[in-house]
């Protein structure tokens, strides 16, 4: 099992517990805010769930109908997990917005206090350990579930706050505590959506990676130019195409030697660089 399944399986894991331990005391208190969250980790859950989906599938080696792999299916799944999140962040606003004109009375708060108190570091230690593991393997889908657990610490902590205004006294305190969890969760779709729709667009990656790839051909000085330069990112994978001038003296076996050289160094400077494919043309 590869560094990338076996996170989404820890994600998997952590966010049933998150999601049983959540709807528990969400039965318990009666918490509009805690219900809100038990939404949020079900998604979470469904997301990482399909972040798992879409690792595995991406492993998948190249086939007669996927010549580039199957990376795509990573940002696929971040797309969908997208897709359910705005729908629930909608549910969520419209019920704590009802329930501003009339708070629910909430009992036994303070076990709502306590859970919130153990989920908000179990949270931010999972965002964490996705993160590394997202940023050292290159996953799309692992870095779209580490922003779930990051924007869960948000939730939580503001969740937490509304159940503490609660036991002050103030019962509005739960239905903001919602709102500002509906609105988190609508700000991780939409980040979400563009992400996907960068990759599903063949967009180019940044100026900084660009210029990282340029760095190496422009420091090469048996090449004469290059032109053509392109980049597209697919999933959690770069792919370049570049033409490359020699003088038109040089022996053809020199030549591709020199690309192999300039592919290799583009592969190990810009590890997000998983294919690079090199035009030899004479000056």
């Amino acid at each position: 099992m590869s560094g990338k399944l076996g996170a989404a399986k820890v994600s998997i894991f952590v966010n049933i517990g998150l999601l049983i331990s959540k709807i528990i005391v969400a039965i318990i208190t009666g918490s509009i805010g805690l219900w809100a969250e038990s939404a949020h980790s079900f998604f979470d859950l469904l997301a990482s769930a399909l972040a798992y989906l879409g690792i595995r599938k991406a492993e998948e080696p190249e086939d007669h109908s996927h010549s580039f792999g199957h990376e795509k299916f990573e940002n696929l799944s971040s797309l969908l997990q997208a897709l359910l999140i705005t729908g629930t962040s909608f549910v969520v606003l419209f019920e704590a917005y009802q329930k501003l004109s009339g708070p629910a009375n909430i009992e036994f708060s303070e076990a709502g206090i306590a859970l919130m108190l153990v989920s908000i570091p179990v949270t931010y230690l999972t965002s964490k350990y996705l993160g590394d593991i997202a940023k050292k393997e290159g996953s799309s889908a692992l870095e779209a579930d580490s922003a779930h657990f990051t924007t869960d610490v948000i939730s939580s902590v503001a969740v937490l706050g509304g159940l503490v205004l609660v036991r002050l006294g103030f019962s509005f305190g739960d239905p903001v505590g919602a709102i500002i969890v509906g609105l988190v969760m609508l700000y991780i779709s939409a980040h979400l959506l563009l992400q996907s729709f960068y990759v599903f667009m063949d967009f180019s990656p940044d100026r900084k990676m660009m210029g990282r790839i340029r760095a190496v051909l422009e420091s090469d000085k048996r090449i004469t130019r290059y032109h053509k330069l392109r980049a597209r990112m697919a999933g959690s994978r770069i792919l370049v195409d570049v033409h490359i001038h020699v003088p038109h003296e040089m022996p053809v076996k020199e030549a591709h030697t020199i690309s192999h050289e300039i592919e290799k160094r583009i592969l190990n400077e810009v590890p997000q660089v998983k294919e690079v494919s090199i035009h030899i043309e004479p000056d």
